[in-house]
């Protein structure tokens, strides 16, 4: 059985209109498709080394021992310290962490021959398209939650991202200062 991107935009829907659902983790063949909710709590119920195929683009990797066909989304926390530390990086004060929304690979700009969406030390509003994260051939939008000055870009163009791995930091009073 094949997971086509209409299955997969159907099975979205799904999670975020289920009210008593925050996460969803599903293997069909070799393709594990690990869904969450803004703010539920990642799953730590694969091993690593499942994990590693999903986030690099596709590849002829035999799928690993035979695993259950849905995780559990209560499983019991192991927290890998290997999967969470790009999340963990500090964040100096008053500044804002843009985290990826979902794992996947990071774009800063909209098109190969284009120039990026923002640089280091530029002014931003509040909503502007700051980045993009590519799954599975979709591209996913990632906008300011505020207006303010691009403190730091941490993550390279083309870098494969994890789930809530921080990309960028922006500080919002650059934004007061120059008003």
């Amino acid at each position: 059985m094949n997971l086509h991107h209409a299955d997969v935009r159907r099975i979205l829907e799904l999670l975020d209109t289920a009210e008593h659902l925050d996460s969803l983790d599903l293997r069909i063949g070799d393709v594990l498709l690990q869904a969450r909710k803004p703010g539920a709590a990642p799953s730590s119920a694969l091993p690593v080394e499942a994990l590693a195929p999903t986030t690099a683009p596709a590849t002829a990797a035999p799928a690993p021992a035979p695993a259950p066909a849905v995780t559990p989304p209560h499983a019991p926390a192991a927290t890998p310290v290997a999967v969470s530390s790009p999340a963990l990086a500090e964040v100096p004060d008053r500044m804002i962490a843009i985290r990826a929304p979902m794992p996947g690979t990071f774009f800063r700009t909209p098109a190969p021959t284009q120039p990026p969406f923002v640089e280091e030390g530029q002014q931003i509003d509040a909503s502007a398209t700051l980045c993009l994260i590519e799954v599975m051939k979709m591209f996913n939008s990632v906008a300011a939650p505020a207006a303010g000055r691009v403190h730091s870009i941490l993550v390279e163009h083309g870098q494969a991202v994890e789930h809530e791995q921080i990309l960028m930091i922006v500080d919002p009073t650059e934004a007061e200062a120059g008003a």
